[in-house]
């Protein structure tokens, strides 16, 4: 791996450890998610908060975020050089993260046709989006600073 890719992988998956952390406990405390995973039927097939797995959930970040790296590396150029490439980067990352997500559109089909409410997508739906919007935001003006530093 050329230095180049190895220094945007260390910033990539350092701002999005920091973005998700600092989301899920902003969230957590907000949209009071133990009661959340207790009472609401989306969650019944998530593992209880108290779950091994669910405390590494910060670790496990790391890799997600070394695969998203991976991944929008070859967009770079696109999402630095680009006037709202942040917003474009948002945009692919809510795509992946969200809306592809194997259960996010048959889940939301199901709401709105047959419990004829959204009131289960505001539990989740808001965190992952203002975590990728900041994220993007934050990535996008950490990497032109540095190509700015860099030829200056």
């Amino acid at each position: 791996m050329d230095r180049r890719l190895w220094g945007y992988a260390l910033r990539f998956i350092l701002l999005h450890v920091l973005t998700y952390t600092a989301a899920g406990i902003i969230f957590y405390q907000l949209q009071d998610y133990a009661e959340a995973f207790q009472t609401m039927e989306a969650f019944e097939l998530f593992r209880p908060l108290d779950d091994p797995l669910v405390a590494a959930a910060i670790p496990i970040q790391i890799v997600r975020g070394a695969l998203l790296a991976l991944l929008l590396y070859p967009f770079y150029d696109a999402f630095t050089r680009r006037k709202y490439g942040w917003l474009l980067a948002f945009g692919v990352l809510y795509g992946f993260t969200a809306i592809g997500s194997a259960i996010f559109i048959p889940d939301l089909v199901e709401t709105i046709v047959v419990e004829r409410t959204a009131a289960h997508l505001v539990v989740g739906v808001p965190e992952i989006t203002v975590q990728m919007l900041l994220f993007s935001w934050l990535f996008v003006a950490w990497e032109r600073r540095r190509i700015r530093k860099a030829a200056g």
